[in-house]
């Protein structure tokens, strides 16, 4: 199959979008696939490079990539059995790329992984710039991509298609995958140590994270891996409230993440907001449990396997007890949860994503017959 991938999400971007899709483009060269790859010119995965901006309002780690030349000229001569957008935006022309492919009989597919509705409550307390925001997400982001019918893959719990389309197409779900071989299995903990790792964020609802924590702060020690736009502010309310035994460790590379995972007794989640929850799963790959909030995805995901180690975002005793419940099954819960996270692989959830290619591209010639 001969494949176009336009993504803005690549390493070293630090996000859950952008490992997914270094390891479809890993795997698919490994089938056999040849896959061309459009990204920003910081990124080595791309082997065609698109002049690019750091989304500054958001996340200067993200960059939003301006369209080329060479772009529109591999779409229309390349013969690429599928198009691939992934996460589209407004600076890349999204719609023009469609309409292109549209007129030229190209197949396209594009993907979201992100529910940017609930995004805007956490952003903007403005009613007026939250309404804006909504009504920008709705008319530029979504509605041309239902409009032209434009295959969407998605992740199971995708709220935002929900919302805007009832009987949008289900068939197009994004699987999950780890990378095992990398968030190696470990029972080397440090005793009553607490993990956090991702962005730091207005989403990731980290100001309740340190709360809880205080709770516990004489018995634990918390170590908070990574960056972002409210990190400052953050360690000025740890300071505030006088807590103590918090380390904020910064940014790590991808492929050094595994020791800070397997360093802890547990990795302690605030996030209501997750379509995925890379994070978790990397933590049960290391063998270290997870407490997790009760929301729609871990329900999903972790609660039939893990049900001891969910609590309500709001109740601090069933945070206590979840905590209580690794201190007491440290022992034989680690292997439980490595045992989980091989359920899932890069390799698997690529091949799932042929086969949504396949379906797209069977599916177009049924059309035209």
């Amino acid at each position: 199959m001969k494949i176009l991938i336009i993504s803005e999400h690549l390493f070293p971007e630090t996000s859950g979008i952008a490992v997914r899709i270094e390891y479809y483009v890993k795997y698919l060269k490994q089938f056999g696939h040849h896959v061309t790859v459009y990204g920003p010119k910081k990124c080595p995965t791309a082997n065609r490079k698109l002049a690019s901006i750091p989304f500054y309002f958001f996340n200067t780690d993200v960059s939003q990539c301006l369209p080329s030349f060479q772009l529109y000229k591999d779409i229309l001569f390349e013969e690429y059995d599928i198009v691939y957008i992934v996460g589209p935006n407004v600076l890349l022309g999204t719609v023009l790329l469609y309409l292109l492919c549209k007129l030229m009989g190209i197949i396209v597919c594009t993907s979201y992984h992100t529910n940017l509705f609930d995004f805007g409550l956490e952003y903007s307390k403005n009613p007026f710039i939250r309404k804006l925001s909504e009504w920008l997400l709705t008319y530029c982001f979504y509605y041309p991509t239902i409009w032209l019918k434009i295959p969407i893959l998605h992740p199971e719990n995708f709220i935002d298609l929900k919302i805007l389309c009832n009987n949008f197409n289900n068939g197009n779900i994004l699987s999950t995958g780890i990378d095992t071989n990398l968030f190696q299995y470990s029972e080397n903990f440090t005793k009553n140590k607490l993990i956090h790792i991702g962005r730091i964020a207005p989403e990731k609802n980290l100001f309740r994270l340190i709360d809880l924590f205080s709770l516990v702060q004489d018995e634990y020690t918390l170590d908070i891996v990574g960056f972002g736009s409210i990190e400052n502010a953050l360690k000025l309310y740890v300071k505030e409230k006088q807590i103590k035994n918090i380390q904020f460790i910064g940014r790590i590379d991808y492929k050094n993440l595994y020791k800070y995972y397997q360093s802890a007794q547990a990795f302690i989640c605030t996030s209501l907001n997750e379509t995925y929850g890379f994070t978790l799963l990397e933590s049960l790959s290391c063998g270290t449990p997870i407490i997790y909030p009760k929301c729609p995805v871990f329900e999903n995901l972790y609660k039939p396997y893990f049900p001891q180690l969910e609590y309500d975002i709001n109740n601090d005793k069933e945070f206590i007890n979840a905590l209580k419940y690794i201190q007491q099954n440290d022992k034989n819960l680690p292997q439980l949860c490595r045992a989980y996270a091989c359920q899932y692989s890069w390799k698997k959830a690529t091949e799932d994503l042929v086969s949504i290619y396949q379906n797209i591209i069977d599916n177009h010639k049924t059309k035209i017959f």
